[in-house]
């Protein structure tokens, strides 16, 4: 019976590990059943939201293992979908490495994004839970597999590299809003980056060192 046991939990495991890879393998919190429902942003302003995020906090994500100076760049394409460029510096040998996507508008604020030349090139979801454009944006992402096994990824996006505790709980207030459970959060490292885009005005922005 023990036996029996064993290879049941076992072959769960080897299921869920197969699942994951056909979700996309970039989320990273397993869990069993349907995807639970999270509310987004209405009246969703997506020129609002283009330019420069910074990467606070976030689940465990398989892509971003050994990552600091996380940082996300959002434009618009000609064809109207949106251009992704994700970047990254290698904790240990400092060298700087992105991947460039595209992300559609699906409805409001539930965006499916792409990337070409990851692994498993398919669309991912991206919703926008929440966001006040200027400061901060809380992003959720979930897929499952005929509701048997679910996977999940949440961000903390800012638009500074180090913002203050008032931004950050307004992050964290969404987060507690819509249930996304704040236990599996990690921190990214922001420090030592070098340059920093920093917004002049309107569509204008110059680079500056900071750390």
């Amino acid at each position: 019976m023990a036996t029996i046991r064993i290879q049941r939990w076992a072959g769960i495991g080897v299921g869920l590990l197969a699942v994951l890879l056909l979700l996309g393998v970039e989320a990273q919190v397993p869990g069993f059943g349907k995807c639970p429902k999270v509310p987004v942003v209405e009246n969703f302003d997506t020129y609002a939201y283009l330019g420069r995020w910074y990467e606070q906090e976030k689940y465990p994500f398989f892509f971003e293992l050994g990552g600091k100076c996380i940082t996300a760049d959002y434009s618009l394409n000609p064809d109207g979908t949106i251009g992704v460029l994700n970047t990254q510096k290698n904790s240990i040998t400092g060298n700087e490495n992105s991947i460039v996507g595209s992300a559609r508008i699906v409805q409001s604020a539930r965006l499916a994004v792409r990337f070409p030349s990851a692994p498993f090139n398919v669309e991912a979801p991206y919703w926008v839970v929440g966001t006040d454009y200027k400061t901060f944006a809380v992003v959720y992402a979930c897929s499952d597999l005929r509701g048997f096994i679910n996977a999940k990824v949440a961000w903390i996006l800012t638009r500074k590299r180090h913002p203050d505790i008032e931004t950050m709980k307004k992050a964290y207030a969404v987060l507690d809003s819509a249930k996304i459970s704040r236990a599996y959060l990690t921190r990214t490292d922001q420090k030592n980056c070098g340059e920093e885009l920093v917004k002049v005005s309107k569509g204008v922005y110059k680079t500056v060192v900071k750390g």
